[in-house]
């Protein structure tokens, strides 16, 4: 008895010694990772990373702010962008959990001026609505009140004024919606009786100890604010403060009086004690829990299915459910705000909570969040771990530096080299977008014709196209470019706008 004693001490022993050993060889390769990472100024934030409700890796990188070099620390405050839609998502399903409403509930019977009276709750909560979204509701008046700072009681007025039915039935297709959780953020007001500000910190924040965490709005004093750094000009590589700067971004300045899918402040700290919380049913029951983190459906019952940067996708209540569960059942969402990069990953099945948030749209963040689950998880979850190099950004700053034919000729000698290149129609639209807005108009020109011979199908690269020529004065070609763009997307109205006026003002 004594010799078993004795063999399963040292098999016990033996085992914890193991465990240390994964555990320091885990924590050693999330250093090297973030340390590499830190040395090439590819991400600038905080990571907090845990497992089993233990933090195991947490590290502070760059700058909170780079005017007054003052570096983040544990205490540094973020935006998380959507991430914020988790918390909306918590505060409605509370409700329900008291009887205050129904996710079954139509929205217009809360608010009967809704023009949409077959749109539910749930169909909000699932972006599943059809509703349109921001940019068809208020970029078309920011063009005319560059000004105007818009807030979530504008949106119904908004939606009224466009008179426009539906994108689809609601609940016939998935489409992300930032809109509709800001109408899920009146809704909580309506119902609770309370500001959204007041019941996130009352009812979420306060019980999850999330001490530092608040949402901006117009009573947080400017000295509270957050600075974002965002790359002002890709093909230059230069930084701008986004924090309170105006019409650098519409979101970021026109928009950033919406409460709901976005405007949550918080560390990564206040973050772990939030998922702490969900964990151990602080602030949901099991049952509600256990539906917010279940994949929702379709009218047909067919599963919501969305495609992402870290992969394919069905939505719960709030969050990404990723199909692939051969890591464990993985539960997300990702955030962005002008200036600001997150994302929140819990593996339930493992009780793994990965936390990054970052204040200058680093260029290694998507890096960081893929290769630390695969550290953690000792898997090839994410196998996109070799980042290529964007073909498009090199030919942008070889045509800003060195004019066209430089720039297509190393485009072209690259261009086949596909194992260290990538090329992307939006970036190259950006890129294009960008080299006009700075009055570069003969580069941009360039890069914008290279985008309509490269996707053709794209209705987009000609309205980009169109508004370069126009800007050059050569508005016979602009008119040619906007109308093929409208012939493709008949719902392209500030480019029938546009091309209106040319018309007019040429007597056509």
């Amino acid at each position: 008895m004594k010799k078993i004693r004795c063999i399963i001490l040292s098999l016990s022993t033996l085992m914890m010694f193991k465990l240390n050993l994964s555990a320091q060889t885990t924590t050693q390769r999330l250093d090297s990772l973030f340390s590499a990472l830190d040395h090439d100024h590819a991400f600038n934030g905080n990571v907090l990373i845990a497992e089993n409700g233990k933090i195991v890796y947490k590290r502070s990188m760059g700058f909170a702010n780079f005017e007054q070099q003052k570096l983040n620390n544990d205490s540094s405050c973020f935006q998380i962008g959507s991430v914020s839609k988790t918390f909306t998502a918590v505060a409605v399903l509370q409700l329900q959990e008291k009887g205050k409403l129904k996710l079954e509930d139509t929205f217009v019977k809360y608010f009967p001026g809704f023009p949409y009276p077959a749109v539910t709750i749930y169909q909000l909560l699932t972006h599943t609505s059809g509703i349109p979204d921001k940019e068809e509701l208020f970029f078309p008046i920011i063009e005319k009140q560059p000004d105007t700072i818009f807030s979530n009681q504008d949106i119904i007025p908004a939606i009224k004024a466009l008179k426009k039915p539906g994108a689809f039935t609601a609940g016939t297709q998935w489409r992300y919606c930032n809109m509709g959780y800001a109408l899920l953020a009146l809704l909580v007001e309506k119902v609770s009786k309370e500001s959204f500000h007041d019941y996130l910190k009352q009812h979420i924040f306060l019980p999850a100890k999330m001490e530092h965490t608040y949402l901006l709005h117009p009573q947080i004093p400017s000295t509270n604010q957050v600075t974002g750094y965002l790359v002002r000009a890709h093909y230059l590589g230069d930084l701008e403060t986004i924090n309170n700067s105006k019409k650098v971004h519409h979101w970021s300045y026109n928009m950033r009086g919406f409460e709901g899918p976005t405007n949550i402040v918080s560390t990564t700290g206040d973050l772990f004690n939030y998922d702490k919380a969900l964990q151990n049913n602080m602030l949901l029951k099991p049952a509600t829990i256990s539906k917010m983190l279940t994949p929702s459906h379709l009218l047909n019952e067919l599963p919501t299915q969305a495609d992402g940067e870290f992969g394919r996708a069905s939505y719960g209540i709030g969050w990404f459910l990723l199909n692939d569960s051969s890591a464990g059942k993985i539960v997300m969402h990702t955030g962005r705000e002008p200036g600001f990069f997150s994302f929140y990953l819990r593996d339930l099945t493992h009780h793994r909570t990965i936390i990054l948030i970052d204040n200058a749209e680093s260029s290694g963040f998507g890096k960081a969040c893929k290769e630390s689950f695969n550290i953690l998880s000792q898997t090839n979850y994410f196998p996109e771990i070799r980042y290529k190099q964007s073909l498009f950004l090199l030919y942008a700053k070889t045509l800003y530096t060195k004019g066209a034919d430089p720039a297509i000729t190393r485009f072209n000698l690259l261009k086949s080299d596909t194992a260290h290149y990538f090329t992307d129609e939006r970036e190259l639209n950006e890129l294009g977008l960008e080299l006009l807005s700075d009055n570069h108009t003969e580069a941009a020109l360039e890069a914008l014709k290279l985008c309509t011979i490269l996707y053709p199908e794209s209705w987009n690269t000609y309205d980009s196209y169109g508004k370069a020529l126009l800007q050059n004065g050569k508005k016979e070609e602009a008119i040619l470019m906007y109308q093929k763009s409208i012939e493709m997307n008949s719902n392209n109205e500030p480019a029938k706008k546009i091309l209106e006026r040319i018309m007019h003002n040429l007597n056509l």
